[in-house]
């Protein structure tokens, strides 16, 4: 049996390097074949590739002879090998007709870095069966599995006319490694439009290198996945087309050549168009700009728009110090205006600089207050049995709920305008967070049932006022990810989520995508608050004895004690 070589292709870091030479240890114990070559020319060679490059493995066809079972792992072998031949020596271990049927692309499987395991089915098939770890669909959406969720894929073999067996039927789609997942697929971002105009919506879609200019924009004319569909829209017309199906990139300008529609709208829309479609494409690395043509004419906006994207948040963050919101510099602590109404101020939330809303908190756990001003101590908003946190919208509404939900939440202006904001899925539903994005198209909920908490995400539903008027359909993320308490948005398309407190363990802390896997940070004891500024190196965790923790390099810095509930907005 042969052993896959290695060969040098474009950039990639040391680290996926370093990862793909153990991939190749483990199909070589996936292929049962672990003898060092006693014969052959010698040749000198780098122990390592140079900077700048990576690695990737060369798929070899069938030996004649092989066992049904060495079918199979070669397949798999030659499978995760077949990014860069788009699997033409994969399909050389297929006949009849699924050899031009299979689609290798409809359904990307991941499994774990546990081994692959081979059995034989009643009907006679070949099995391969693995823990899964996430799946992606023709459209690029990943999904993460649950723990110990397990993937089974079943081949049919039958021999040839000249007696060698080869796969006669199987699943569409592939099975992969986490290292091959890394190494053949990255993320990218289709960005629609808030329903007002104003904001940039991101969602996260995974594509091959080679393919993903094409596959974002023909997947960005097809608009969003369906949990998303209400809370953002698209200024692309129904019906545009992408020509010839691909988009080429040449010296770092992307070549979008479209269908006639969009010469029918208002400038305005064409300007919004165009910015949907350098949003999207940007997010491939080697795209610098943008040409687009309609109709075979290039599409020119006299003014750009200015859209939001992930508002930066600056500033400190406010924490509730000696009974009072005060902010944390860093090196103090600077008052804020008193506690006002608040008899027991605790949780306060923030609006964005420069957008509507106003500060407040909880007083105690069952009353929402505007936080006092030099000439005004403060509001009652609404009361509610045992309130969650409140979070502060872009528009100015502030969201809570009581934590024993009713399949809805609320959301309040500042001058007491209070509305119920309809969530069917959470009732009956213990809501332990609850925050809204800062595009304030989606909210991320934590809730628990029957003692299981979830981490969801779903897309807000508002009228032509941006007034809320309901959660849709949520997706479920971070699978992985056990018991939990709260959640914060990172940035715009990634939240952290706070663990529970289970036993003796220490809380876990969660970066978890919006459609990504989810990754982990080191866990900080008894800790019970998250929050993030701009990006996760601005993470802050509050413990329930007054401790707040900053990121540090890897792990994290004591930075304040006696200090507790600390918010940066939103």
């Amino acid at each position: 049996m042969t052993v896959p070589r290695l060969l040098h292709r474009g950039a990639r870091h040391r680290t996926l390097r370093a990862r793909l030479l153990v991939a190749v240890a483990a199909l070589l114990a996936l292929a049962g074949c672990v003898s060092i070559p006693d014969s052959g020319p010698v040749r000198a060679a780098d122990p390592l590739p140079p900077e700048g490059s990576s690695v990737t493995l060369i798929a070899y066809g069938p030996t004649p002879g092989a066992t049904a079972h060495q079918i199979v792992q070669g397949f798999l072998r030659a499978v995760a090998a077949g990014g860069g031949d788009e699997f033409a020596v994969a399909r050389e271990y297929l006949a009849g007709p699924v050899a031009q049927t299979w689609n290798p692309r409809a359904y990307v499987r991941v499994y774990t870095a546990r081994d692959i395991t081979f059995s034989q089915t009643d009907e006679g098939a070949v099995r391969a069966s693995a823990t899964a770890e996430g799946s992606i669909d023709a459209q690029g959406r990943y999904t993460e599995a649950a723990p110990d969720t397990q993937v089974e894929l079943d081949f049919t073999l039958a021999r040839t006319a000249d007696g060698q067996w080869r796969i006669v039927d199987l699943d569409d789609g592939i099975l992969i490694s986490p290292v091959v997942f890394e190494a053949q697929y990255d993320s990218y971002r289709l960005y629609f439009l808030s329903p007002d105009g104003e904001a940039l919506v991101p969602e996260t879609r995974w594509y091959p290198s080679r393919s993903a200019p094409s596959l974002i924009v023909r997947h960005l004319l097809e608009g969003p996945s369906s949990w998303l569909v209400g809370g953002v829209t698209t200024a692309l017309p129904t019906g545009t087309q992408l020509v010839s199906d691909t988009v080429t990139v040449t010296d770092g300008v992307a070549r979008v050549e479209l269908s006639a529609e969009p010469l029918a709208t208002a400038p305005s829309q064409q300007a919004l168009m165009l910015a949907q479609l350098e949003e999207s494409l940007r997010s491939v690395p080697s795209v610098q700009s943008v040409e687009v043509l309609v109709g075979g004419t290039p599409l020119v906006v006299d003014e750009a728009p200015d859209l939001l994207r992930n508002p930066y948040v600056t500033g400190s963050p406010v924490v509730i110090a000696e009974g009072v919101p005060q902010r944390f510099t860093g090196s103090g602590l600077v008052p804020m205006s008193g506690a006002g109404i608040a008899a027991d101020p605790r949780m306060p939330a923030l609006p964005y600089e420069d957008l509507p809303g106003r500060p407040v908190a909880l007083d105690g756990t069952d009353r929402l207050v505007t936080l006092p001003t030099q000439t005004d101590p403060g509001t009652l908003l609404l009361t509610g049995q045992d309130l969650v946190a409140p979070s502060i919208d872009r528009h100015g509404w502030i969201w809570t709920t009581p934590r024993a939900n009713q399949g809805a939440v609320q959301a309040v202006l500042p001058n007491g305008t209070v509305v119920r904001v309809g969530a069917r899925w959470l009732d009956g539903a213990d809501v332990l967070s609850l925050r809204i994005s800062r595009d304030g198209a989606r909210a991320v909920v934590v809730s628990r049932t029957d003692g299981v908490s979830q981490v969801d995400v779903a897309a807000v539903l508002r009228d032509v006022d941006s007034r809320p008027l309901a959660l849709g359909d949520p997706v479920r993320i971070g699978e992985s990810v056990g018991p939990a308490q709260a959640v914060t948005w990172v940035d715009d398309q990634t939240v952290a989520v706070l663990g529970a407190q289970t036993g003796e363990g220490a809380p876990a802390v969660h970066l978890v995508p919006i459609g990504g896997p989810t990754t982990d940070l080191p866990p900080v004891a008894g800790a019970t608050r998250i929050t993030a500024g701009t990006g996760d190196r601005t993470l802050v965790l509050g413990t329930e004895d007054g401790e707040l923790y900053e990121r540090n390099g890897l792990g994290w810095n004591l930075a304040a004690t006696d200090v507790f509930d600390p918010a940066f907005p939103g």
